[in-house]
This record gives C-alpha cells, sequence and structure tokens, in this order.
C-alpha cells in the first residue's frame, strides 16, 4: 500500500531562531515570484531528509546552521533536524519519542539518513548490481524542481538508481529473471570458450598435417635418441671437468704457496732494510768521531791553553809530538790514541755495513725471483683454465640447452598425442555446453517475457492515466500520449524526450503530466509504492507568454486543482494564480516576503 507523505512545515535556523513556512493542505499554493525563495525552499526539504545531489545556494548556506522538516509519514509526524555543521541528521516520532541520528553520508557499512527517510515512506532500501534505491533517485520522482521543468525529465538522477527505484515503486523489479538473466550470459561464454577450444584444437592439428599415433610414437623415439646423446655428452664432459678440476685446484694450490713465499720474501726484505738505518746513523757518528779526533792530533801552532807562539825545544821531560813543548800529562799521546781508535772503530762500522747491504741486496734479489715465480704460477693457472676447463664447460652448457630443447619438443609431441583424445572430448564439452546455454536462453527468454508482460501492462496503465493528464493541457497540440515501457518517460505524438526538447513548452507539459500520473497511479494502481505527494516548483515559467502561454497555463493549473484529493498532496509553487479549489491554502511571498520569514535578503544574491 503506498506510504502517505505530507508536508507540514519548513523552518531554518537563522541566527538562532527558528523560523519557516507551514505546508499543510491537500493543495499548498506558494505563490512566489523570483526571488522568494520558493525553490530553495523545495531543495532545503530534500536536503533535510538526505539528498546529496542538490545544492543549497551561498545565501542560504552563509545564513542558516540548520534546517528543520515537520512531516507526517504512516508512522506518525515526524521532526527532522539537519545540522549543517556536522552534517548529522536527527529523526523525532513526535507520537513515540523514537529518535534516530543519521549521517548524511554513511561510511563503514553505517545507514544514511537518506536511506532511513526511504524507509519512513514505505519504500525498500534495495541495493543491486545494476543501482539502488536512494533518497535522491526517490525524490526525482515526487520532486518537479524549476531548473529541470523545462529541459528534461527526472532531472538530475542517477539513470541506473532511477531505473531501480521506478521497478521498485511499480512492483517491477524480477530478480529472477536478471538471476536468469546472468547464468545464460554465462552459459554462453562457456559455449564460446568450448567451441574456440575445438576449433583451435583442430586447426592446430591440420596445421601439424593430421599426424597419427604412429607419426607421434617415430617422433619421441627420434627425440628420445637425441636426449639420450645429448646426456651422455653432459655425463662426458663432467667427467672430464671432474679431471681437470682438480689439476687445477693442485696449481692454484702450488700458484698460493708462490704468493705466500713471494710475500714471506718481502717481509725478510723490509726487515733487512730496516737493520740499514741504524748503520747508516752509526756509521755517521764514527766518521764524526774520527774527525773531531783528526782535529785534536793535527800540529798546532799555538798552545792552547795560552794561546803563545809554541817554541820547538828539546827537554828531558815528556815533550809534545805536536809542538815539541814539555807535555808532562801526555795530552798528544792522548790525542794519537784517540785517533788510532775513532779509524778503527769507522773501519768496524763500515764493515757492518757493507755486510747489512749485501745482506739486503740478497733479500731484495730473492724476493725478485719468487714474484716471478708466482706470476708464472698465475700464468700456468689461467692458461690451464683457458685450454682446459672454459671449453669444456662452453660445451657441457650447450650439451645441456640441447637436452632441455629436446625434452621440451618431447612433451610437445606428448601433448600433441594428447590432442587426439582431447579432440572428442572438447567435441562433448562444445555440444553440452552448447545444450545448457540454450536451455538457459530459453528460461531467461521466458522469465523475460514475464517480466515485460508486468512492465508493458503497468507502462499501459500509466499511458491511460498520462494521456488523461496531458492531453486536456494541450489538446490542440497533442493528440497521443503514451509512457515508454522500456525507460518510462513519456512520449508524445510519438516523439521522444530528446525530440520533444526542441520545444520547451512541451517538455514543460510532459513533465507536468508525468509527476501527476505518478501521483495519480500512487493512489489508484495496487502494488504502487509512491508516496501519494507532489511537489512542483516554478513548473509553468516555460510555458510562453501572450494568449497561448496564458492559456496553456491555465489548463495545466486547472488539471494540478483537480488531481488534488483528500488523500494526497500536491504543492505548487508558482506565481500564477490556481482556480478557485476547495481545501486550497495560498500564501503569497516575493523577494521582500520570502517563504522564510526571517531570512536575509540582497539585491545581489537572494535565496
Amino acid at each position: 500500500m503506498p506510504c502517505k507523505l505530507s508536508w507540514l512545515k519548513q523552518e531554518l535556523l537563522i541566527d538562532g531562531e527558528w523560523d519557516g513556512i507551514d505546508l499543510e493542505g491537500p493543495l499548498r499554493h506558494v505563490k512566489a515570484g523570483i526571488g522568494a525563495g520558493s525553490s530553495s525552499l523545495g531543495d532545503a526539504f530534500w536536503i533535510t531528509l538526505g539528498a546529496v545531489s542538490l545544492k543549497l545556494l551561498p545565501a542560504v548556506t552563509e545564513q542558516a546552521q540548520a534546517m528543520r522538516a515537520t512531516v507526517a509519514f504512516d508512522s506518525g509526524i515526524w521532526t527532522i533536524t539537519h545540522d549543517l555543521l556536522t552534517q548529522e541528521i536527527t529523526f523525532l516520532n513526535t507520537t513515540t519519542g523514537q529518535v534516530e541520528t543519521l549521517p548524511l553520508v554513511a561510511e563503514g557499512g553505517e545507514r544514511s539518513a537518506g536511506s532511513y527517510s526511504v524507509e519512513l515512506m514505505g519504500i525498500p532500501v534495495v541495493e543491486t548490481a545494476r543501482g539502488s534505491v536512494t533518497v535522491d533517485s526517490v525524490m526525482t520522482l515526487l520532486y518537479l524542481r524549476q531548473v529541470h521543468a523545462g529541459h528534461t525529465v527526472y532531472g538530475g538522477a542517477n539513470a541506473n538508481d532511477l531505473g531501480v527505484t521506478i521497478e521498485v515503486c511499480f512492483g517491477l523489479l524480477d530478480e529472477k529473471a536478471a538471476k536468469l538473466k546472468a547464468q545464460a550470459f554465462a552459459a554462453k561464454n562457456r559455449a564460446t570458450k568450448a567451441a574456440t577450444a575445438l576449433r583451435k584444437a583442430a586447426e592446430q592439428r591440420i596445421a601439424d598435417g593430421l599426424p597419427t599415433s604412429v607419426d607421434f610414437d617415430a617422433d619421441e623415439a627420434r627425440l628420445a635418441n637425441a636426449l639420450d646423446a645429448a646426456t651422455a655428452e653432459v655425463l662426458r664432459l663432467d667427467a672430464e671437468l671432474d679431471t681437470h678440476r682438480a689439476i687445477l685446484t693442485t696449481r692454484t694450490h702450488e700458484q698460493a704457496q708462490a704468493l705466500q713465499r713471494a710475500a714471506d720474501a718481502g717481509t725478510a726484505a723490509d726487515r733487512t732494510q730496516q737493520t740499514l738505518a741504524p748503520l747508516y746513523e752509526a756509521r755517521g757518528q764514527a766518521r764524526a768521531a774520527l774527525a773531531r779526533a783528526e782535529q785534536d792530533a793535527r800540529q798546532r801552532t799555538h798552545c792552547p791553553d795560552c794561546e803563545q807562539l809554541l817554541q820547538r825545544a828539546t827537554r828531558p821531560v815528556p815533550t809534545c809530538g805536536l809542538c815539541g813543548q814539555p807535555d808532562p800529562d801526555g795530552r798528544a799521546a792522548r790525542h794519537a790514541q784517540q785517533l788510532i781508535a775513532a779509524r778503527t772503530a769507522l773501519a768496524a762500522v763500515e764493515d757492518k755495513l757493507a755486510t747489512a747491504q749485501a745482506d739486503a741486496q740478497q733479500a731484495a734479489n730473492t724476493l725478485t725471483a719468487l714474484i716471478g715465480a708466482a706470476q708464472k704460477a698465475a700464468s700456468r693457472c689461467d692458461a690451464y683454465r683457458t685450454a682446459e676447463i672454459t671449453p669444456r664447460e662452453q660445451a657441457k652448457s650447450k650439451a645441456a640447452a640441447t637436452a632441455a630443447e629436446t625434452r621440451a619438443a618431447i612433451t610437445a609431441v606428448r601433448d600433441r598425442r594428447k590432442e587426439l583424445t582431447r579432440l572428442s572430448d572438447l567435441e562433448r564439452i562444445e555440444k553440452r555446453t552448447a545444450q545448457d546455454a540454450e536451455q538457459a536462453r530459453m528460461a531467461w527468454t521466458v522469465a523475460e517475457g514475464d517480466a515485460q508482460h508486468i512492465r508493458k501492462q503497468t507502462a499501459k496503465e500509466l499511458s491511460m492515466i498520462y494521456a488523461e493528464k496531458v492531453i486536456p493541457m494541450a489538446p490542440d497540440k497533442i493528440r497521443h500520449a503514451s509512457i515508454d515501457p522500456k525507460t518510462f518517460t513519456p512520449r508524445l505524438n510519438g516523439r521522444t524526450v530528446r525530440q520533444l526538447a526542441l520545444s520547451a513548452g512541451l517538455i514543460n507539459i510532459a513533465n507536468i503530466g508525468l509527476h501527476l500520473t505518478l501521483l495519480e497511479a500512487a493512489r489508484t494502481l495496487a502494488g504502487a509504492l509512491l508516496p501519494r505527494a507532489q511537489w512542483l516548483d516554478s513548473s509553468l515559467d516555460g510555458l510562453g507568454a501572450g494568449d497561448e502561454g496564458n492559456s496553456l497555463s491555465a489548463r495545466a493549473l486547472q488539471i494540478i486543482s483537480a488531481t488534488a484529493a483528500q488523500d494526497a498532496q500536491i504543492l505548487v509553487a508558482t506565481a500564477h494564480d490556481l482556480p478557485p479549489t476547495p481545501g486550497t491554502v495560498t500564501t503569497e511571498h516575493d523577494s521582500h516576503h520570502p517563504v522564510i520569514p526571517h531570512a536575509r535578503t540582497t539585491d545581489d544574491d537572494t535565496l
């Protein structure tokens, strides 16, 4: 049974004060001109309920801190408050006291405020692979926005979500048919893959010359002999490599020993060179001592004590060998002995230094010889490796590669042999999958036929209502009107919505008629889940001026007024006057008296 949806009040919190407009009445007329804020009022209501596809004007968002709607559902009267700062929406059932606070945008699998609003309308929140039922898609069926009235039907809605929402609201969602359709496509894909595999196997066998089992046996025997030969060659080369690697190991060991001997000789040469330094120093000291002794023993012409001229004299006392003067202390003899001792010490140091130099030269010669021997041993190792090891390793790699290629060829022959039996298996699979695909297609066709029958029947019933609503609005322009069963969009005089876009007036009339049709269907069609309400916002603006425009507007308003009933609600926002209708509530607004009484208006930006 369709749910009740009745707008009672819409308010905004501005400067800490709640105020707004009452919306009660089966036919609520907001007589508003440009700048009165009627479009912002309609957008604000649906954003309060959780719609995310609408955006408030800056003039609203700069003033309002929150929005509040009072709505009557079958479950009672609810006050819905949308905090614009926290983006949270609180639902309060004024009858039972039930409270729910939900986010505008759900995260982590939680329920959103929009889905809760849809549930309050009595519409299941369905999610399918094609789309989902959302408050925005439901809004598109209940709210004719001024911005879309003269351009297209179902303006601003997600096409996939809208399609699923229409199916759910009119009982057209057939999950069984959708499941059978998916199964039919999957079975068709399997059959196609099986047929492709059979075709490729047959083509491969033709490319191979249609070989028989005898051909496969001969190929496998030939390849097996080639594999044995390649394997034997690898084993032979392995044995030779083991022998030559052992020889190379010995020579490498000899090379290491020669290097060690050269290193030891280098150490010994360093030690002998180190012994030369103190000997050179001792020789220098001996030479300096000899020079001093020679200086002391040299003939003097003056006395070293008094600096007087020495005169030679012969006396019976010890005399100085240098000057012939008396030398009672034996100074001259002592100098002579010191000279002899200095010469002897220098000769001894010279002998030691000569011996050390000879030893150092011998160590250097030994080091040179051992380095040469080590280099020769390294050359022998490299030459042996190049001559004996590397060619055999290359030959082994080539033989191993040949063996691997031969094994791959044997595997390919065996796989091709399997194709003889695989062809028959593929034929059976192809036949079975083709039968399964045909059965699945037939099952889907039957289910789809039933679903299409229901869909066409619903579209037929909607077309009858639509023709009753839209043709009287422009009888001189519209001869035939219907609802397309595929898209549930209107067709006027056989023309699609895209073709109707050439005439803005017809688009407006088509939109008004469609929304009145949805309201009438919600009231009269069995199984329809649409709420019994419609919000029409300035939908007559595109009908034109002059006598023709006035005539179209008058007839459209007559049909709107005639559609109003006590068990439903129509809210019309337009500057036109409605025909006198019992139960109509009208309030007049303009830019100086906006629909939100305490809103601040400016000349540059209006609500």
